[in-house]
């Protein structure tokens, strides 16, 4: 099975913005891009053509790649004043020379619709997307092997965590549910460990970096990559060229999401419904 992504975030917007209309004042968001990485780019024009569908009014404030971390962090930390301003996105990654974990460590947590800051109120919107996936079609964990590949702020991270803290937790406590996260650099790790798992997660951004031939069959495949290979977006799964052309991963996975139109645009709904609920515990 292939996930139309888009289709499913349609729907999810189509619900926020009922529940937009409700809320007592007009919400407005604060976008930090530093330098011109596409992935960035591409991500931020489709949260500003999702926050234009919801009524949301939408700011980026450009920096070039060679701005000083303390600039940036001004930057937010002048975001964080502005009462108009209800959430706050330092759009990642960020150039090498700055020092990511000072800029996330600033952001108000009550305006951190991304969960990056030390103490968010909300859960990334990369775990409320695979949350929402494994609900809607009855992904069962239990005693599942889970691999996920590449171990950024992003996904892999916040989803290590989130899996790890639901088999701690009452839903899962008689489960054996085993999970591995591997980062690139691990990739002589990558095909022994991707054929014994049920569930595959990546997030590394390297076009066709799991082949089919390296899943099992039955697997439910996740794709959060996102690299730009001959011209075109492609993810992490080696995806066949044509939609009806079910061969390598598609052909033996159960359920697999494509790139792009997968995951990207139910994470970004999530990152929408992340700023309704944090101004309704404001609102509150």
């Amino acid at each position: 099975m292939i996930i139309d992504g888009k289709k499913l975030a349609d729907e999810i917007l189509r619900q926020l913005k009922k529940e937009i209309q409700k809320l007592p004042r007009r919400l407005s968001i604060g976008a930090v891009l530093i330098g011109r990485n596409p992935a960035s780019m591409s991500f931020l024009k489709q949260k500003e053509k999702a926050a234009e569908m919801l009524g949301i009014n939408f700011k980026i404030f450009k920096s070039p790649p060679k701005t000083a971390t303390a600039r940036i962090e001004g930057k937010v930390l002048e975001l964080n004043k502005i009462r108009n301003i209800n959430g706050i996105i330092v759009q990642l990654p960020l150039p090498k020379h700055i020092n990511t974990e000072k800029i996330l460590a600033v952001i108000n947590p009550k305006k951190d619709i991304d969960a990056l800051s030390k103490s968010p109120l909300i859960l990334a919107p990369t775990v409320e997307a695979i949350k929402f996936i494994f609900q809607k079609y009855r992904i069962n964990l239990r005693n599942k092997n889970i691999l996920i590949v590449g171990y950024g702020r992003l996904v892999g991270q916040p989803i290590y965590n989130w899996l790890a803290a639901q088999d701690s937790s009452r839903n899962l406590v008689r489960s054996e549910l085993k999970i591995k996260i591997i980062d690139i650099n691990q990739k002589n790790q990558l095909t022994k460990l991707a054929f014994k798992a049920d569930i595959v997660i990546s997030g590394v951004g390297k076009a066709g970096l799991i082949k089919g031939n390296m899943i099992k069959k039955g697997a439910v495949l996740i794709d959060f990559g996102f690299d730009i290979a001959d011209g075109k977006i492609k993810g992490d799964f080696a995806m066949p060229a044509g939609r009806q052309d079910f061969s390598s991963c598609v052909k033996k996975a159960k359920l697999i999401t494509p790139v792009p139109g997968g995951m990207g645009p139910i994470m970004i709904a999530m990152l929408f419904r992340n700023l309704i609920k944090l101004n309704k515990k404001l609102s509150a």
